[in-house]
């Protein structure tokens, strides 16, 4: 049987004058009294009055409160007690004792200050009307109430949070049923359930003693239900996150309290008296956009956010999948061996199974350090100070750290982090790790055997943290007059007639800037000079630059770059890549900006070495850390000669600490005059999220290039640094990596420059449209299939060949732009050796044997006809085919320097030629991912001047695209019948095979 739910005030909680009232209460659901005996429901005395079957609170009257002044109400008087006058024509809602039901001493919690005395606050301190208990608008935060209150608060909050948390792991009850009770999620409406959310944390909070002088505060902020719930949501997710990082729980946004919690602050039984007035009244005025507008605007990024944070959160799962799944491939040591025998330290796993040196066991943990940045750096050494073996472990690989026994099996959950260098010894190897001292595993490492695994697809908790981050501070800033992207975001998520409005009120532009005089005659092509002039617009929000294989997109930035600083703009340059950000730093290294490079010094290129934080910082402290250190050995000598004398030796002592803490403070002194001083700064999109950029001010522009291969969710994490931004790339080429179908269905695939190029009638692009990369047979099939025929090729590389290089011969072969190797002969058989094949490794990749051979014997007929080994490139869109070619070429002497590598890695390069293995071949026609349109566009366009295409026509013909591609090559190149064939001194002899001539 429930008892009713419906709230009941007192008079005067509505306006009435009368100082004289009575007992009301309001009587919250008894059906969750005996749901848990965790969670009890809350028997709220006041006076002598105590509802003992349901959870109540009441107002005093005048007559108990004077009982409690005297403390003679209850029977007890614990503590000293301010006197409380009542506030003149209004209520005062004193805080009740409270006992708790079912606790272990059934005590009775009362609010305490320090000096553990109870507080009642006086009538002008806090005279706090019923209905304000559980009153709307925005949480109290520091500027209302102090830092104070509110450590005080985060502690008794968190010990609610930390109760509930603990519960779902025991398991003990249904967790939704504590969740709704913890919540106040009854019967009787909003407004019950937010005034049974202020009861039940009242006693945590009363557990605390209040900061002497602030209780008035105090009893503010506990009667306050959204500040309450604002802190209880920031605790809960930071208890569940300390539980993942101890290894509790593999997800914390995946446990269902989370859910349940996230689900609650999203309904609108939540949101009908939490921020009731709308931040858009305040906000939109300076865009010109109208209330409700900026109210529909503020929802679709309300429904965007969910979106992306639920497919984040999928693909988080595959994420994770993969890399277990990446880890039971790690071959352990045969059980069956001698145990005599030297420890395995090589073992095979994962993609390349063949040979390759991934893992290194029998290692010792032997010291910590913490490097700038915060970095926690880990040396190890092999046992026995033996070298370490050979290894393709390279600085910047992502890693797990694992205990493991003496035979090398692992034995614990693995640890994230990334190797950062490998000792000069030989002997040590040092990995950067996420955990910090006093982890529970990161403590287990010392003293036991350790190994270490690169895993190629580690999902990365802090890319997905990062990335929900960005969702999150989107929403919340969202259409904020102190937000610099405001106008980025009104523009992505408004319709036209937003931008007409905008442009109307003269708030931004849609035109170009004037270049004149500012750009060398002849230096740029009509569209790159469009493009230029289009980003230097200071009032335009949003630029949206597709470029097309070879059509000097970088440049064009570059040149962009460089005059936007001589106008006095800060810029923000991201990419996805460390390799895309590391090529437009080296492309700026010569222009005289100040370039300052953030990110993992391990995963810099030591090219632009000289230009990151790390290195700047380091030459600027050289000569204040050779003094510290000199300081510091002066100190540790007087030490060791004041050791009798313990007075002067705690003195040195702390002289040596202080050092060590000035040290610590210059360092962040020079980083931040290093980055407020930089014209540029260049980081990953997920490395703009990094502290050091963030405390910055906004910059003026922000440039993510290679958008197209960025989730929408990480290009939100510069946007929102920078008050203007441009998008370049192609979504014509390689589109983001989603490892989950689920989510790559539920949109995440669709890159920001995608869905912003088809916004607002193209009012927001614009597309370089001349190449100076391909030979026009080359081009002319990447326009016709990819651009609509809008890509067109410059006069200086329209028909070079590889015989216009130097020192090349002059054959059919080098005078050949397209080449069909076709493994089909003209019988209808197929050549011997060419057929397909699963990896045995269990990647799921394909391999083809007989193609392989072609492959290399292409590449070395290549080599004698004078073509340069550096000039050509081998791809395949297999990783299992790859490394078969790279086994095979790197037994030729001659072919060293041919770089061989999968179409996905290649983008963004180019070589003179190139050849590329299609591996499918099968009597169903199966293509696999071969038909994806945009990566043989990368695979195609590579090249410069001849392109070989190795494959069985018969299978590849099944998808129409493809055999757009191969009717192309038929047209303007030439075909051959090719088999494997023995390799001679003369190389690969084409003419020995039976000739298909060609129709062009």
């Amino acid at each position: 049987m429930k008892a009713s739910c419906a709230p009941v005030f007192p008079a005067a909680a509505v306006g009435t004058k009368s100082p004289l009232f009575s007992y009301q209460t309001v009587v919250l659901s008894s059906s969750c009294s005996r749901s848990s005996p965790r969670f009890r429901p809350l028997s709220v005395r006041c006076g002598s009055h105590t509802n003992a079957s349901t959870s109540s609170v009441a107002t005093p009257t005048p007559r108990d409160q004077s009982s409690h002044r005297s403390g003679k109400g209850d029977g007890k008087n614990s503590g000293a007690r301010r006197r409380v006058d009542p506030p003149p024509g209004g209520q005062l809602l004193t805080p009740p004792p409270l006992t708790i039901r079912g606790s272990r001493s059934g005590r009775r919690l009362q609010p305490k200050n320090e000096d553990g005395g109870e507080c009642i606050p006086s009538a002008e301190d806090a005279s706090i009307s019923v209905r304000t208990i559980y009153q709307g608008g925005d949480p109290l935060g520091r500027k209302e109430l102090g830092k104070c209150v509110v450590r005080w608060i985060c502690q008794g909050i968190r010990a609610m949070a930390s109760d509930l948390a603990s519960a779902e792991l025991q398991g003990e009850h249904p967790i939704e049923e504590e969740v709704r009770q913890r919540l106040g999620l009854v019967n009787g409406g909003a407004a019950t359930g937010g005034l049974a959310f202020v009861i039940q944390a009242q006693p945590y909070l009363y557990a605390v003693p209040m900061p002497k002088g602030l209780e008035a505060l105090c009893f503010k902020a506990c009667a306050h239900y959204p500040t309450l719930f604002d802190h209880f949501q920031r605790e809960l997710r930071d208890v569940l996150q300390d539980f993942q990082r101890q290894g509790v729980i593999t997800d914390w946004r995946a446990t269902k309290s989370w859910e349940l919690l996230k689900e609650f602050a999203a309904s609108a039984q939540h949101r009908a008296f939490v921020r009731k007035a709308p931040q858009s009244k305040a906000l939109h005025g300076g865009l010109g956009i109208g209330v409700e507008k900026a109210r529909l605007i503020q929802g679709k990024i309300d429904d965007f956010v969910k979106k992306m944070s639920d497919l984040l959160r999928i693909e988080r799962d595959a994420e994770l999948e993969f890399t277990q799944e990446e880890l039971n491939a790690v071959s352990d040591p045969d059980e069956n061996s001698d145990s005599s025998k030297p420890v395995e330290y090589l073992v095979s796993h994962g993609q390349a199974q063949q040979e390759q040196c991934d893992t290194i066991c029998n290692l010792n943990a032997i010291s910590s350090s913490t490097g700038l940045g915060g970095l926690h750096l880990v040396l190890f050494r092999v046992e026995g100070n033996h070298r370490l073996p050979p290894t393709s472990l390279s600085p910047g690989d992502m890693v797990c750290v694992r205990t493991c026994d003496s035979r090398g099996a692992g034995a614990t959950s693995s640890m994230q982090g990334f190797i950062n260098n490998l000792g000069e010894d030989g002997c040590s190897i040092t990995v950067a790790l996420e955990s910090r001292h006093g982890d529970p595993t990161f403590s287990r490492l010392f003293g036991k055997t350790v190994r270490i695994d690169r895993i190629h697809g580690l999902a990365d908790a802090l890319t997905y943290e990062r990335n929900c981050e960005a969702l999150m501070l989107l929403q919340k800033n969202g259409l904020h007059k102190k937000n610099p992207s405001i106008a980025v975001i009104a523009t992505l998520f408004g319709d036209k007639e937003d931008l007409k409005r905008l442009e109307e009120s003269q708030l931004v532009e849609w035109g170009s800037a004037k270049v004149d005089g500012l750009i060398e005659d002849g230096r740029y092509d009509e569209s790159q000079l469009k493009a230029i002039s289009l980003g230097l617009n200071k009032k335009r929000p949003l630029l949206v630059v597709q470029g097309p294989p070879g059509t000097g997109k970088t440049g064009m930035l570059k040149e962009l770059i460089t005059l936007a600083v001589k106008q006095g703009d800060r810029v923000l340059v991201t990419a996805p890549t460390n390799a895309a950000v590391d090529n437009m730093v080296e492309r700026l290294s010569d222009t005289g900006i100040r370039v300052v490079r953030v990110g993992n010094p391990a995963r810099i290129s030591s090219s632009v070495a000289s230009k990151s934080i790390g290195e700047i910082v380091s030459k600027k402290l050289s000569a204040y850390k050779k003094e510290f250190e000199r300081k510091k050995a002066d100190l540790r000598k007087d030490l060791r000669l004041c050791l009798k004398d313990d007075s002067l030796a705690a003195g040195i002592r702390q002289l040596l600490k202080q050092l060590g803490k000035s040290l610590k403070k210059k360092e962040k002194e020079t980083i931040k005059e290093v980055l407020c001083n930089a014209q540029v700064v260049l980081s990953t999109n997920t490395g703009a999220a990094d502290p050091l950029i963030r405390r910055l001010e906004a910059f003026d522009l922000v440039v993510i290039d290679e958008a197209g291969q960025a989730i929408e969710p990480s290009c939100w994490i510069p946007i929102l640094q920078g008050k203007r931004c441009i998008l370049a790339g192609d979504q014509c080429q390689l589109a983001p990596v989603v490892f989950s179908r689920e989510a790559l269905e539920g949109g995440l695939g669709v890159s920001l420059l995608e869905r912003a190029s088809g916004m607002h009638e193209g009012l927001l692009d614009t597309k370089l449209t001349t190449q100076y990369r391909m030979n026009d047979a080359i081009a002319s099939w990447a326009s016709k299939e990819m651009y609509s025929g809008s890509l067109q090729s410059s006069l200086t590389v329209a028909a070079h060949l590889l015989i216009d290089s130097p020192f090349v011969k002059a054959n059919w072969m080098t005078q050949c732009p397209l080449l069909l190797l076709d493994t089909r002969m003209t019988y209808g058989s197929l050549s011997v050796g060419c057929e397909e094949h699963l990896d045995p490794a269990g990647t799921g990749s394909f391999y083809n044997e007989g193609e392989a051979d072609i492959v290399v014997q292409h590449v070395l007929s290549l080599i004698y006809s004078g073509v340069s080994p550096t000039a050509i490139a081998v791809q395949s869109p297999y990783i299992a085919q790859v490394q078969l070619l790279r086994d095979r070429i790197d037994e030729l002497p001659e072919a060293s320097g041919v770089e061989v590598s999968t179409i996905d890695s290649f983008q963004g390069r180019e070589a003179d030629a190139v050849i590329i293995s299609l591996v499918r071949s099968n009597t169903l026609g199966a293509v696999g991912f071969l038909g994806d349109s945009r990566r043989m566009n990368v695979a195609i366009t590579r090249a410069r001047k001849h392109v070989a295409v190795v494959c069985d026509s018969s299978t590849i013909c099944h998808n129409t695209f493809l055999a757009r591609l191969l009717r192309h090559i038929r047209r303007y190149g030439r075909v051959r019948h090719a088999e494997p064939g023995s390799l001679g001194g003369g190389g690969f002899g084409l003419g020995m095979n039976p000739i298909l001539p060609s129709t062009g």
